[in-house]
């Protein structure tokens, strides 16, 4: 895996909203074919990179890059179109619609019409409890189920490179194995992952790469063995579980 080029990759980085700076110099790079996790505490800027990759909040300085090409200034329809794709902390699916018309506007830039229907059937297959409800208003589901909803909308648009934002928050154990499992399989699939997650210690066991956030700045990266073997991390991070 270290011999995979960069697929993302950010230099000295700066971010946050209005006079709030938020990131400061961050600098990050994730290979191709890798899960790559962000821990750290409540406030620390975890959420804050993802949108700022994504395009969600701009960067006040510094330099963001996917596929060796300058993202730097580029919004989230665009992140979308080059293969970047997005799942929020919370739920911003459509409550009204159903599974399968929820499936549908996530492929809402897509024009190959066929090709869309024929990959709702995938993932339907794919995550039986969806095909189940597939006509089911999404607001009627489970958080649990929501929660697939909202990662099966992001895979509409074949993404390279997959941010996720506490894909767990708030599930039942049981459930939050199942996502951890689903975001395996998607990146076996050939998805590179990165993922913000307040289960640290299960987020590193998937992982091929993490960083710990502090205060907007990388405080520690490494390996997961590595990372799980600092004292200092196992004790802010990973001591209580």
């Amino acid at each position: 895996m270290a011999s995979e080029p960069l697929i993302l990759e950010l230099r000295n980085v700066f971010s946050g909203y209005g006079e709030i700076e938020v990131l400061k110099d961050v600098s990050l790079g994730v290979r191709k074919g890798q899960i790559v996790s962000v821990i750290g505490a409540n406030g620390a800027g975890k959420s804050t990179l993802l949108k700022t990759i994504f395009g969600i909040v701009q960067p006040t300085a510094g330099q963001i890059l996917f596929d060796g090409k300058d993202i730097t200034k580029r919004s989230p329809l665009e992140a979308l179109k080059i293969g970047i794709s997005y799942v929020p902390e919370g739920r911003t699916n459509f409550p009204a619609m159903t599974v399968q018309e929820n499936l549908e506007m996530g492929a809402f830039i897509r024009d190959d019409t066929r090709a869309v229907a024929e990959e709702i059937d995938a993932l339907c297959r794919r995550f039986p409890i969806l095909q189940e409800k597939r006509h089911t208003s999404v607001g009627n589901l489970s958080g649990g189920q929501q929660q697939m909803v909202e990662i099966a909308i992001a895979l509409m648009l074949r993404p390279k490179l997959m941010l996720v934002d506490e894909p767990t928050l708030g599930l039942a154990p049981i459930l939050v194995k199942e996502v951890f499992r689903i975001i395996q399989e998607i990146n076996q699939s050939g998805t590179t992952v990165v993922l913000v997650e307040q289960n640290a210690r299960r987020a590193l066991e998937i992982s091929d790469y993490g960083f710990v956030l502090e205060l907007g700045a990388i405080r520690f990266q490494g390996e997961p063995e590595v990372l799980m073997h600092n004292t200092e991390v196992y004790e802010a991070y990973l001591g209580s579980r």
